[in-house]
């Protein structure tokens, strides 16, 4: 029992001891367990400052890529904003326009182009220029254009097509392009402009029309039938071929007037033009010179082709029925005209409107309804009233002689006298009616001859005659306004 009782004490002692042991040994690293704990601490605190600050990154991370996305959506948005507006303003625009890429195919077109050259989109584009239609845009020159563009030049303007389209028939357009340059993407645009100028054009002729043409009878007008009467002469010279002119005055417009009114000579008028054109060759050129007088240019043509133009013209009239339209009127039409060659008759354009004025005037004086044709070289017509004529000795300039002038012109003059003039060449004074200017000229006898009743005609031409003279001389002349 006691031993027992030994045993278990012993026992428990030696447990105690342990224990003891163990808790000094606990005591000895329950230290290094606190310094673990701090530690282990400090590890939960970097681990959480590290989760912190990686959760604050992605945070940032995010907010940098929501801006981005919105910022993106926004450029979208403006990008999308901008190509509707642009769009918006192409589409406004009345003229056709095309885009085209470096290849020179179509990027779009705006709404005019498809309305005016009645095509659809897929027709158009991703199509070659040049394939467009049926190749109405495959022009050489175009082509050039076009080209150069994308090599060199940056635009060019107002290139002119004209082409028979096939829906909308001919047109006339007027091509205007420029090149634009994309930084984004490296590449080149070309916009090209389409104007439709066909009803400018018409206009515009018929502007040019109006301008040079007279409105009553559709005939050259005065500028016009003058500047043609010049480039006729000028190729006279040129070429050495002759060109005829006739001037027409219809015979009593006057009464015509009086008697059925203004209107009914109108009509007159213009159914007198367009027999006169009808009866001439295409080349010749019908004008009217004023009122009722109008000049025919006859270009080669010598004086017996004239007179022929003139009896188909005669012909034509007699043939046919003139009626006022206006009026309803019927009458008859008769016409007086002159003929003047160039250069037979005169030496310029204005000298030779004198001459065939001349001749005109002459055929009126002789009984109307007739021609007459100028044969000399200058037109002469009557003096006037009041012109004297004084002829002396050349070399002494006395013994004065009055003589009685038959007609005159620039460059000459039949004289009328009583006794024969024996000088070839003589002095020659020439006063003008009413204290006009007095010219002395030395003259030279052409021919002469005795008529019968005793009169001596002598022809004579001045010599060394100035401007001056010529300027004047028509104050010496007599130019009746009656028809």
């Amino acid at each position: 029992m006691i031993k027992g009782r030994k045993k278990t004490k012993q026992q428990l002692s030696d447990t105690i001891g342990f224990l003891r042991k163990r808790i000094k040994n606990l005591l000895k690293i329950k230290p290094k367990l606190e310094n673990k704990e701090k530690e282990l601490k400090k590890l939960e605190e970097t681990f959480e400052d590290r989760v912190d600050t990686r959760t604050s990154a992605e945070r940032v991370i995010k907010r940098i890529l929501h801006a981005e996305i919105a910022q993106r959506k926004q450029s979208g948005q403006a990008m999308d904003d901008a190509l509707e507006y642009t769009r918006g303003i192409i589409d406004t625009i009345r003229d056709p326009l095309i885009i085209l890429d470096a290849d020179l195919k179509v990027i779009s077109a705006s709404r005019s182009f498809y309305q005016i050259f009645k095509v659809k989109p897929g027709n158009t584009e991703k199509r070659h220029i040049y394939d467009l239609g049926k190749g109405q845009w495959d022009i050489p020159k175009l082509r050039k254009l076009l080209e150069d563009i994308l090599l060199h030049a940056t635009s060019f303007d107002d290139f002119e097509v004209e082409y028979s389209f096939p829906v909308i028939g001919k047109r006339t357009m007027l091509l205007n392009a420029r090149k634009i340059y994309r930084k984004t993407n490296h590449t080149q645009l070309i916009l090209l402009a389409i104007e439709d100028v066909t009803e400018r054009k018409a206009l515009e002729e018929k502007l040019r029309i109006l301008s040079n043409h007279d409105e009553l009878t559709g005939c050259a007008n005065f500028r016009s039938i003058m500047e043609s009467l010049e480039n006729e002469i000028t190729r006279s010279r040129r070429y050495q071929k002759k060109v005829s002119i006739i001037m027409i005055d219809i015979d009593q417009l006057k009464r015509i007037n009086d008697k059925y009114g203004h209107v009914a000579g109108n009509d007159a008028l213009a159914v007198f033009a367009d027999i006169i054109r009808n009866s001439v060759r295409n080349i010749d050129i019908v004008g009217r010179y004023g009122g009722d007088e109008f000049i025919i240019i006859l270009p080669e043509t010598d004086s017996k082709d004239a007179l022929a133009a003139l009896e188909r013209i005669r012909n034509a009239l007699k043939q046919k029925k003139i009626i006022s339209p206006n009026e309803n009127r019927e009458f008859i039409l008769q016409f007086s005209a002159g003929i003047a060659v160039f250069p037979d008759n005169a030496k310029d354009l204005k000298e030779l409107v004198w001459v065939v004025d001349g001749a005109l005037l002459r055929a009126k004086w002789e009984g109307k309804n007739r021609a007459v044709l100028e044969k000399r070289r200058q037109v002469r017509l009557n003096p006037s009233s009041g012109t004297r004529i004084e002829i002396v000795d050349s070399s002494s300039k006395q013994n004065a002689q009055n003589l009685k002038v038959a007609n005159i012109s620039k460059e000459g003059m039949l004289l009328l006298s009583t006794q024969d003039i024996f000088n070839r060449e003589f002095l020659c004074r020439i006063h003008a009616p009413e204290e006009g200017p007095t010219f002395e000229l030395v003259c030279k006898v052409t021919h002469k001859n005795k008529s019968e009743s005793e009169l001596y005609r002598i022809g004579v031409y001045f010599s060394q005659i100035s401007e001056s003279f010529k300027e004047k001389i028509p104050q010496c002349i007599e130019y009746p306004n009656n028809k």
